[in-house]
């Protein structure tokens, strides 16, 4: 694995509609974003890691912090989120990118490791899992192939959804990984911070391992031992309605 660059990209920003500023959300005396960067590091197959923000004057304190705490940043376009990783990727001579989403502070560095090594086995172009709770995962793209998909894309400030774009069988060569029943099973169960309330549901899981949380399968135990909290954080997965959202390709 040593002749593959693998960078782990976290994006990011402060300029949020619906919970502001949500990354420098306390959480066990530290931001949320730095706890994120704690869990990733665990990675056994990440190089690099970097944060991918805007240059909106807001996320002038993600560089700050970036700065401090002596993570690479790569700044560029709010809405053209693809071009800040082509920025990156390129900067750090990554063969394969791991896009990591700023507002789950719980990625689990094992389903992680285990996405980039199905990736690099089966010369996937991008990996990812529907098997595994909401806000757990990320997703593995071959850099070259995030380049392809960029330069065909017809909006360009659409590529906060490139998810879409890239799980394109007809296209790439696209791999959802399988786990065990004993994970999947929780797959609705919600780890991301978009509201309010499921800050507060994070929170109470920082809280009570003293901002060093285990495993996610233990993690996972202790959730169901508190029916209330297993209860709030369960999911009904919905397709999202895509307003003024264009994901296709030139060629389509």
């Amino acid at each position: 694995m040593a002749k593959n660059n693998i960078v782990g990209l976290v994006a990011v920003r402060l300029n949020s509609k619906r919970l502001g500023k949500k990354a420098f959300l306390n959480l066990y005396y530290k931001k949320l974003i730095h706890r994120l960067i704690e869990r990733i590091k665990e990675s056994k197959y990440l190089n690099n890691i970097a944060i991918c923000t805007s240059t909106h004057k807001l996320d002038n304190n993600i560089e700050h912090f970036a700065k401090k705490n002596k993570i690479k940043i790569f700044r560029g376009s709010e809405k053209d989120v693809m071009s800040r990783f082509i920025l990156a990727g390129k900067d750090l001579k990554a063969n394969h990118i791991v896009r990591i989403t700023g507002d789950n502070p719980l990625t689990d560095p094992n389903i992680m490791d285990n996405l980039i090594k199905n990736h690099l086995k089966n010369k996937n172009e991008y990996t990812f899992s529907s098997f595994v709770p909401i806000g757990t995962s990320s997703e593995v793209i071959k850099f070259k192939s995030l380049e392809k998909c960029y330069t065909n894309l017809i909006d360009p400030d659409s590529s906060e959804y490139m998810s879409w774009m890239l799980n394109r069988p007809d296209i790439f060569k696209v791999q959802d990984v399988i786990f065990p029943k004993s994970l999947s099973k929780f797959r609705n169960v919600s780890f991301t911070v978009d509201k309010k309330n499921e800050y507060l549901n994070i929170k109470k899981i920082y809280d009570n391992f003293k901002g060093k949380p285990p495993p996610l399968k233990k993690i996972l135990e202790w959730i169901v031992l508190n029916p209330n909290l297993y209860k709030e954080m369960t999911k009904i997965k919905k397709i999202k309605k895509l307003k003024k959202i264009n994901c296709n390709f030139k060629f389509d």
